[in-house]
């Protein structure tokens, strides 16, 4: 049963080592401390939804992004509280 685990383990870590050299090869440096960020996984500057505009600042919401935001949650809460309370006016 030992030598079952210690086979387990060595292969997953041979398959990690491979997997962290494969990265490696295909990670794309510019000169200096620049990196290439691929465009899918970075936060837009704005962001068109049914409510606006959401814009952001790396990353961050702005602070009438942020108000927008809230606003709509407590919207959203205020109508599934009156649908929730439907059923009891019958």
């Amino acid at each position: 049963m030992n030598t079952k685990i210690q086979k387990i383990s060595s292969l997953f870590l041979v398959s990690v080592l491979i997997l962290g050299c494969s990265a490696a090869a295909f990670a794309q440096n510019t000169p200096g401390y620049n990196n290439n960020i691929p465009e899918s996984i970075l936060t837009p500057d704005a962001v068109e939804t049914r409510i606006g505009t959401l814009k952001f600042f790396d990353g961050q919401p702005d602070a009438d992004t942020v108000q927008m935001v809230y606003d709509n949650l407590d919207f959203m809460r205020g109508v599934e509280t009156f649908l929730n309370g439907m059923p009891a006016a019958y």
